[in-house]
């Protein structure tokens, strides 16, 4: 099971069911793995009568207990069987829910890592209609004498597990149990072999499943690592466990850096439906958030979807979200953050109340009503909107023309990105025999730089994905304007 991983499965017997009130009155360990197998089981004395539904549940009456060790004789020697070796219990949260309670009382803090096999039935067998112990024993034909007593249940696990590691494989045994513990899987169907294959470097990946279907497609800096990200903590039913159980294959693409991995997947993403990834917000129309000033000097923030069209000849200062909900969730943030109004700034909802110090106030003076601001006090709250929105205001394209921006990930890939006013209109590459650049896809034509301002002349939308991207790499890679941009010489040359 698990390499090296030493397992203790556990059953206890108490006399109820809330580890805070009742008391341990049996106890049953077997440990697997690591060095030495072993098993131990004892009555413990708790201390207090056996209720009547308990006596007939587990056969386990009061004069049976009587003499037998307290817990407070036999917690060292069950603290030594079960640290540091993984707990294994049917509904776990039960058994490690009364060790934690008996061991706490002698200053020990359990804390294991918990396998729950009631889980583990549930995950690999959906299909069965129940999954309690003795329903499960009698799916798989193990038959016992007694239930509800500790060891016989702890047979009755270790039984359950024997099957499911023959019935299932065990790859796919090793990769449930993983999940549900937390540890680092492969998916059944790869290797480590396939993960080594996965190189090193920035690109894009998709993660398909058995039938070639898309499930995930992200970017990274290095491929292979962010693929062992989506395998290293899918815990339990969480959607990374979702997306990891049905993944079959990868396939990948080395690109010339992180650059050109975000672009190559913002256009991905356009027509391509991944089944287990949310859909990029960043793709839908950036929401501009507006500065105007009332008629009585006072700052208030207007909504609008998209850029504005004369941005760059009117200079207009705009704060710049993703898209229309994360705007007005960080205009609500930003605002109780600084102590803003809400109320002044007009983004108000019909029924929505300010919760601003100053509307506070004056709601709980009776009858009181806000007063207006005075020309000094609308200066000060201006001033107080700018500092608050100062992270997100759109930066002024930077050059004069459009550029070129130029990517090499060091390995033989490179590229150059035509790009102006934070538009993208193409990515070529460099043909150092004919001395011009090429387009990547299609046809692959020749680019000359009269070719280059005449693309950057069309009309092409502003995408927030695209403006983030550039303004993360603006001062990391080389930009170099089209006018001095020499196309006689190769790549290797330009500075």
């Amino acid at each position: 099971m698990l390499g090296n991983y030493r397992f203790a499965l556990v059953d206890l017997e108490t006399t109820g069911g809330q580890a805070s009130q009742d008391h341990i009155m049996e106890v049953a360990v077997r440990v697997v793995g690591g060095e030495v197998d072993l098993e131990w089981e004892s009555l413990i004395d708790p201390l207090c009568s056996v209720p009547s539904f308990i006596q007939s549940l587990t056969g386990i009456s009061s004069s049976m207990l009587r003499g037998k060790p307290r817990f407070a004789d036999v917690q060292e020697l069950l603290w030594s069987y079960l640290d540091d070796a993984i707990l294994v219990a049917h509904n776990a949260r039960f058994d490690a829910g009364f060790l934690r309670a008996n061991f706490a009382r002698y200053g020990r803090d359990y804390q294991p890592r918990v396998l729950c096999t009631l889980k583990l039935a549930r995950t690999l067998y959906p299909d069965w209609p129940k999954h309690g112990l003795e329903a499960i024993c009698e799916r798989i034909g193990f038959y016992s004498e007694v239930h509800h007593r500790a060891m016989a249940d702890v047979d009755a696990m270790k039984a359950f597990l024997d099957y499911a590691r023959a019935d299932k494989g065990e790859a796919v045994f090793n990769f449930e149990v993983g999940l549900l513990l937390g540890m680092p899987v492969l998916p059944p169907s790869m290797s480590q072999a396939d993960i080594d294959a996965i190189p090193c470097q920035a690109g894009i990946y998709r993660l398909l499943g058995e039938a070639g279907e898309l499930l995930y497609l992200g970017t990274a800096r290095s491929l292979q690592e962010q693929v062992l990200s989506h395998f290293e903590n899918p815990t339990g039913d969480s959607k990374a466990a979702k997306l990891v159980r049905r993944v079959d294959s990868v396939q990948w693409q080395v690109l010339a850096g992180e650059l050109s991995a975000g672009l190559h997947l913002s256009a991905a993403l356009r027509h391509e439906k991944p089944l287990l990834q949310r859909r990029a917000k960043a793709l839908g129309k950036a929401c501009c958030v507006r500065f105007i000033t009332d008629d009585r000097g006072e700052l208030q923030l207007r909504l609008r979807s998209g850029l504005p069209a004369n941005i760059a000849s009117t200079g207009e200062s705009v704060a710049l979200f993703r898209e229309r909900k994360h705007a007005k969730t960080r205009i609500r943030e930003l605002a109780k953050e600084h102590q803003l109004c809400l109320r002044r700034l007009a983004v108000l909802v019909e029924g929505e109340l300010c919760e601003c110090g100053a509307c506070i106030l004056t709601a709980e003076k009776s009858g009181g009503s806000p007063l207006a601001p005075t020309a000094e006090t609308a200066a000060d709250f201006s001033a107080q909107v700018k500092v608050a929105f100062a992270g997100y205001l759109y930066a002024p394209w930077p050059f004069a023309e459009p550029v070129l921006v130029h990517e090499d990930n060091g390995a033989g890939r490179s590229e150059w990105h035509l790009v102006h006013d934070w538009r993208h209109f193409g990515s070529f590459r460099w043909d150092a025999e004919r001395g011009q650049l090429f387009e990547l896809s299609g046809e692959a034509k020749p680019l000359d730089l009269a070719a280059a301002r005449r693309i950057c002349d069309q009309t092409q939308e502003f995408r927030y994905e695209h403006y983030r991207l550039f303004r993360a790499f603006q001062h990391d890679l080389a930009w170099q304007p089209l006018s001095q941009f020499n196309v006689a010489i190769s790549d290797d040359c330009v500075t």
